[in-house]
């Protein structure tokens, strides 16, 4: 297992890629994850542990990079501290760099499957747009959560509320119906 200070250090040399390809497991430190995430309710507790094998076929270099890892965050329902576990698979091909593009590669990539080269593979930034374009707009600690009640905030998971309430104006009048049928 190698160990690398951050995961924008994913670096290869496209050289040393022969027709063998290169295989490689890296676990990145939660503490190197403070700038990429730019969410404080996002935090990595454990190690992202990272998979990738790097294969050349004439100048196409293919990687396939297998990511898995945990973000301690809160429901976006009901508030409570949970941990979203995720897997993500990427497969992608490099292509030499035209002559006409700039240095930095990744923001050339017009698609997740193609990106570019010169001398280096830069793999930890691929892996980083494609983790933080992976994760979730809301975290929900499950499917069922009833989250809080909008008046007085009780945790409706754990027990209903004591509010009572309001009826919707636009029922009001069946509300009298219902109310007239009864007597």
């Amino acid at each position: 297992m190698e160990k690398i200070q951050s995961i924008e250090d994913i670096r290869i040399s496209a050289a040393t890629i022969g027709e063998a390809g290169i295989e490689c497991e890296v676990n990145i430190q939660p503490e190197k994850f403070e700038g990429i995430l730019c969410d404080e309710d996002l935090q990595v507790r454990e190690p992202l542990h990272i998979h990738y094998v790097l294969t050349r076929k004439g100048d196409t270099i293919h990687a396939a990079v297998h990511l898995e890892g945990k973000i301690q965050t809160f429901c976006s329902r009901c508030l409570v501290p949970m941990t979203y576990a995720f897997k993500r698979d990427l497969n992608t091909d490099y292509l030499p760099a035209p002559p006409d593009i700039p240095d930095d590669y990744e923001p050339e990539r017009q698609s997740a499957e193609i990106g570019y080269y010169r001398k280096d593979i830069t793999l930890g930034e691929y892996i980083i747009s494609e983790m933080v374009l992976a994760l979730p707009l809301n975290y929900v600690c499950s499917l069922d959560c009833k989250g809080l009640c909008q008046h007085c905030g009780t945790n409706l998971n754990q027990g209903q509320c004591r509010c009572e309430k309001p009826l919707d104006p636009r029922l009001q009048k069946l509300a009298e119906i219902k109310n007239t049928i009864r007597r």
